[in-house]
């Protein structure tokens, strides 16, 4: 089973998820100069499951996401659309990361 780390910040009213796939917590990425930190401070501890996720994502008012896992499942759940992710790149990854922001 997939699982996530995800953060659900609420404040006046707005409700931003942030969550990310679980084995990138801490990676440093980067792309064409844009260096992204995921930091569990952000991201959030809490791990959750692909329906947990999808059930707070359909919910939030926006989103920031990264991970190739996740950016698939919202992709295949026609929550975002593969051409508004910024694909980056770790040293250590085959595959680049992807990067999304939801905002409704």
């Amino acid at each position: 089973m997939t699982v996530f780390f995800m953060k659900i910040i609420t404040q006046r009213g707005e409700r931003l998820v942030a969550a990310c796939d679980k084995d990138i917590a801490e990676l440093e990425l980067d792309s064409h100069g844009v260096k992204i930190k995921v930091n569990q401070t952000f991201y959030g501890k809490e791990l959750v499951n692909e329906k947990e996720l999808l059930d707070e994502i359909k919910r939030c008012t926006s989103a920031n996401v990264i991970g190739t896992q996740i950016v698939r499942l919202l992709i295949k759940n026609r929550i975002i659309h593969k051409e508004a992710v910024l694909w980056l790149k770790h040293p250590e990854k085959k595959d680049k990361i992807g990067h999304a922001i939801l905002i409704r």
